[in-house]
């Protein structure tokens, strides 16, 4: 009698970074590094400039030994930038870091790469991400945020820089709409995050730093996420807009009150400790 046939062990996957920067000169040279010093071999990176007018292509340049492709042009905002780059990549999966944020040590892409074998090539795997002050790079929060219907569909986003998407993903649902000038990520993840296999693993991936247009453009953002639920039929009535409109005027005003009161960063480290003691 013949022996039985063993399985043989998935192949690796091989992950495409994408980086989009246009005059992004104080911090690319960081992101690209971060890429650089990743240990895991099969990586393939790619950047994107905008037509950079700063020192920004020049960085590129000084690092272009180590990047698989990049290009210099004019674009239609982010969402554009976003597609070039996934449309020239080939990995299994895809990762787009922005310019001003960085892997946050050399093995995260290794470790995300068994996270992708171990939980058997999920469509959607995302890790945690640090969020630091721009000016000093003072650790201000980290955010470790579980999907559910409920929360997507109140508009919470699984950040793009800790986001790793199957190819297959953009296959199916296809990629980012430049309608969306700030909340593209939300609206193409709308389409399909609820539909696929998402995955989260408590891994820090991303150091993100605050001032990134979602940031700064707030009132735009919640636009958006209701344009989105919109053109994705989940949202339908008028009523349905004003309860969401107002949970996030809420939400601006208790950050406001915290702020005021010295109380914002308080609150996160509190959140923080109890997540960690949570996890044990």
């Amino acid at each position: 009698m013949a022996p039985p046939v063993q399985p043989q062990p998935a192949s690796p996957p091989r992950i495409s970074v994408v980086t989009i920067v246009r005059n992004g000169e104080q911090f690319v040279a960081q992101a690209i590094e971060s890429v650089l010093k990743q240990r895991y071999a099969d990586i393939e990176y790619i950047v994107i400039d905008g037509g950079s007018t700063d020192r920004t292509v020049d960085i590129i340049k000084s690092h272009e030994s180590g990047i698989s492709r990049w290009i210099s042009e004019r674009d239609n905002g982010i969402a554009d930038a976003f597609n070039k780059g996934v449309l020239l990549s080939t990995g299994d999966y895809v990762l787009t870091l922005n310019a001003d944020d960085t892997l946050a040590n050399p093995e995260v892409i290794e470790r995300i790469a068994a996270a992708i074998v171990a939980s058997d090539f999920p469509d959607l795997l995302y890790g945690d991400c640090n969020i630091v002050d721009r000016s000093s790079g003072e650790l201000l929060h980290r955010t470790d945020i579980e999907v559910s219907r409920k929360a997507l569909l109140r508009g919470q986003m699984i950040r793009h820089s800790g986001l790793f998407t199957r190819r297959s993903y953009f296959e199916t649902y296809g990629l980012f709409d430049p309608n969306f000038r700030i909340g593209m990520d939300y609206e193409w993840l709308l389409r399909g995050a609820l539909a696929v296999r998402t995955v989260h693993v408590p891994l820090l991936v991303t150091n993100m730093r605050t001032g990134g247009v979602s940031t700064v453009n707030r009132d735009r953002v919640v636009d958006e996420i209701v344009l989105a639920l919109k053109k994705n039929g989940y949202m339908s009535s008028k009523w349905a807009e004003i309860k969401l409109r107002g949970y996030y005027r809420l939400r601006k005003l208790a950050k406001s009150v915290l702020d005021h009161a010295g109380l914002y960063r308080t609150y996160w480290q509190f959140r923080n400790k109890r997540r960690d003691q949570d996890r044990g």
